[in-house]
């Protein structure tokens, strides 16, 4: 089942943060701006049988999924995946993709051309999308269309009883990565 959910609000800037950040005050890494998280890897151009490290780091405590589009437009879940399922991450450590415990390696192979690491990130838990396990990461079964919106999606959770509630940031990031023979 899918669910939409049409929000409309208003946002209202902090003008004196506003301010300090235009004046380089702040640091990227500052856990009181909104959720950025940065995404990287060793190069921007891979060869066929080059092993491929991804890095992400935010500035404050985020949920993330990590996903890889290839040339032909598939795409793989990196994280969370089935040897590495927590994807929760403290502000301000550089995490790698894979890492020391990691299953699998990012290994250049065919199709080349233009292809991608897509980061999903949030303050609170993503939504689900469909998944299909491939050796140590999962086949992404969701249309690519949709991923966006389901990973941004509304999920039912049972009650603590607390009311008071802060508002989800949410960061999309991408990063191009070519490859060739």
């Amino acid at each position: 089942e899918c669910f939409r959910v049409r929000i409309r609000a208003e946002v209202v800037p902090d003008e004196k943060a506003m301010q300090e950040l235009a004046a380089g005050k702040f640091a990227s890494d500052d856990p009181r701006l909104p959720l950025r998280v940065s995404l990287s890897a060793e190069k921007k151009e891979y060869k066929r049988g080059e092993r491929m490290k991804v890095y992400m780091k935010g500035n404050k405590p985020f949920y993330a999924r990590v996903l890889y589009r290839n040339a032909q437009g598939d795409f793989l879940q990196l994280l969370p995946n089935p040897y590495r399922e927590e994807n929760y991450f403290q502000g301000g450590v550089i995490y790698e993709i894979p890492a020391g415990n990691d299953r699998y390696e990012l290994e250049v192979t065919s199709p080349f051309g233009e292809e991608g690491i897509v980061l999903y990130a949030s303050t609170a838990p993503l939504g689900g999308i469909k998944l299909e396990k491939e050796g140590g990461v999962y086949q992404v079964k969701t249309d690519p269309k949709d991923i966006g919106i389901k990973t941004r999606g509304v999920r039912i959770k049972e009650s603590t009883g607390r009311k008071e509630q802060s508002a989800s940031e949410f960061y999309e990031g991408k990063l191009v990565i070519k490859t060739r023979e």
